[in-house]
């Protein structure tokens, strides 16, 4: 049995400066589901990693964008199946950024299939967000390989042959990435203290068996419910993506922003990702207001944009293969989400106001252990210093003449006083 694991004590030093920094960002205004191997499930050697005849180009129109491009690589080998033409850059609002997240099946060092695949498109400038996440079985074409399942893009080529894939058949260029795997979904669930979670559809042979309605789950359970294969990607898909906002919106609550530098210590050792502290803190503004569920709107790629192909190959493995010009008609939907600005909710003032409380107290808390820590004079003795020889010797305060009283005062008025040592 796993034991549980409570979270590393942070210099106070660097935890006090780290919340310093995240109180500044507040004034002057930021999950990761994973995928579990499944039985049955073809591995990479038979995912259908055809190799295909070169498309005629593939090189992506250039067109004005400040997003990275690449010139693609043409395919391994000649195979009859012709690849689909590359996708036109996206045409992002200014101030976007595009922060993608997988799910990897096997632990550091190991680069394991991502079933987990979620694009998080951001207008900083305007506060909104638009969540694609996409089936891992997605058959798409992938830069210098072929046409393959998008989970293997990792495996074969690490984030660069991921982001190309992306590139090529999105029009989607990421600027920052992390890759989590099931131990840290698992703290990270245990740590916000479970999620209550709405099961749609009941699973009766795995997760200990889930009925329809609300459950609350531990990380364990929640890997599960995630994972859950029923042969139907795209309910999976679905699955993480509503656990995801479930996450999301539980740490943005009750100001546990907070503890996002004991959170990004205690993780960053195991993910795979070039995410700074930095980088978060300096978004804490900005999730709280994502923290409004009508700021942010979510998208996958589902039957109406995928449809069930099965290879031709040997194996005969089934695949969610594009409809044509369906995948862009989603990106387009969720550009066009984040395009136009909206009023703030009140929902986003609360969050503000609970963050403000819990780094007000935790600043009342750290000042106390500084205090604490720090010598007083009563902790710190006066050295002895022997009296010089010879020099009379002061009389001590409680043996000399009491203050004079009532009777024995010489003043017309009485003196009352309460005898004190007299000053040096």
């Amino acid at each position: 049995m796993e034991t549980k694991r409570t979270l590393p004590k942070l210099n106070k030093l660097v935890f006090s400066c780290a919340l310093s920094v995240l109180a500044l960002s507040l004034l002057l205004s930021s999950c990761l589901p994973t995928g579990r191997p499944s039985d049955g499930q073809p591995g990479i050697g038979n995912a259908g990693l055809g190799s295909l005849s070169p498309s005629p180009t593939l090189s992506p129109s250039s067109t004005a964008t400040s997003t990275p491009w690449t010139t693609f690589a043409a395919p391994l080998e000649d195979m009859p199946t012709p690849a689909p033409p590359p996708a036109n850059p996206a045409d992002l609002p200014d101030g976007t950024s595009i922060w993608l997240f997988l799910g990897a099946e096997e632990e550091k060092p190991v680069r394991g299939r991502t079933n987990a695949i979620h694009l998080l498109l951001v207008n900083e400038r305007l506060s909104k967000a638009s969540l694609i996440s996409i089936p891992g079985s997605t058959y798409l074409y992938l830069p210098g390989f072929g046409m393959g399942r998008f989970n293997s893009a990792y495996p074969l080529g690490g984030m660069k042959l991921v982001y190309e894939t992306l590139a090529y058949n999105f029009g989607l260029w990421p600027q920052r990435y992390v890759v989590a795997h099931e131990t840290e979904f698992k703290w990270l669930v245990d740590d916000l203290d479970s999620l209550e979670v709405s099961v749609l559809y009941p699973i009766r042979d795995d997760c200990g068996g889930l009925p329809a309605g609300l459950h609350s789950m531990d990380g364990e359970k929640t890997l599960c419910y995630v994972s859950y294969d029923n042969d139907d990607d795209v309910f999976r898909t679905s699955r993480q993506q509503q656990v995801l906002q479930l996450l999301f919106t539980k740490l943005v609550n009750w100001g546990r922003m907070a503890r996002i530098p004991v959170f990004y210590a205690s993780y960053i050792e195991r993910l795979d990702t070039d995410i700074s502290l930095s980088d978060i803190i300096l978004r804490i503004p900005l999730a709280l207001r994502l923290g409004d569920p009508e700021r942010v709107k979510s998208f996958v790629l589902g039957w109406d944009v995928l449809e069930s192909w099965q290879l031709s190959d040997y194996s005969g493995t089934s695949v969610l293969l594009p409809r044509s010009g369906k995948t862009a008609q989603l990106v387009d939907q969720a550009i066009e989400s984040i395009s136009e600005p909206s009023a703030l909710n009140a929902v986003v003032l609360t969050y503000e106001w609970q963050l403000t409380q819990v780094i007000g107290q935790t600043a009342t808390v750290q000042a106390e252990w500084t205090r604490m820590a720090m010598p007083t004079l009563e902790d710190t003795p006066e050295p002895w210093v022997e009296p010089p020889v010879g020099l009379p010797t002061a009389t001590p305060w409680a043996t000399q003449a009491p203050y004079p009283t009532q009777d024995s005062s010489p003043y017309p008025t009485p003196v009352w006083h309460t005898p004190v040592p007299p000053y040096p």
